[in-house]
């Protein structure tokens, strides 16, 4: 994984924000940067819940829950992690759960120094579905939409020799 430092009073960059891909298993992750993406958007997607309750002038709006997703056009490098991880996942029109994956989102925007000169970021672990969009290759481009399923997992990553490692958070 690729690692930026930011400082009080920098700006957030799209390269602060790492998406990861597990190409390993859950118990030997094997971790892929996505790295040749023209996107770094999380969408959140809310689902929300209106309450016009009796005393007030206005409704009131709940969040339920967040159903994140994240839409990412791949511009297709031959030889690069990141294609060389997604275009078998197009090229085998995957379903059910040959059609899942793990994702690791690293925000290096808030790091912490630890014991012994390294640094964790804030980071989610979470079960993803792929669906796959589509293939524009008059721009060299594979669009997939990434689908947080279940429960996110919130912890840290640690970094070393480029190796990321996720610790739940307690």
């Amino acid at each position: 994984m690729l690692e930026y430092g930011i400082e009080n009073g920098d700006k957030v960059e799209k390269y602060h924000i790492a998406i990861l891909f597990n190409k390993g298993t859950k118990d030997a992750p094997n971790w892929i940067q996505l790295s040749k993406a023209t996107e770094n958007t999380i969408n959140l997607n809310a689902e929300t819940q209106e309450f016009d309750y009796i005393v007030d002038k206005n409704p009131t709006t709940l969040i339920k829950k967040y159903k994140p997703s994240m839409s990412n056009p791949l511009t297709m490098v031959k030889g690069s992690p990141d294609y060389e991880y997604f275009w078998p996942k197009f090229y085998k029109l995957p379903t059910g759960a040959d059609a899942g994956g793990e994702c690791l989102i690293v925000f290096m925007n808030e790091p912490t120094s630890v014991s012994g000169g390294g640094v964790k970021y804030d980071a989610w672990n979470c079960d993803v579905t792929f669906t796959l969009e589509t293939l524009d290759p008059v721009n060299s481009q594979l669009t997939l939409t990434t689908q947080f399923n279940g429960t996110i997992i919130a912890g840290s990553v640690t970094v070393a020799d480029g190796v990321p490692t996720f610790t739940p958070a307690e």
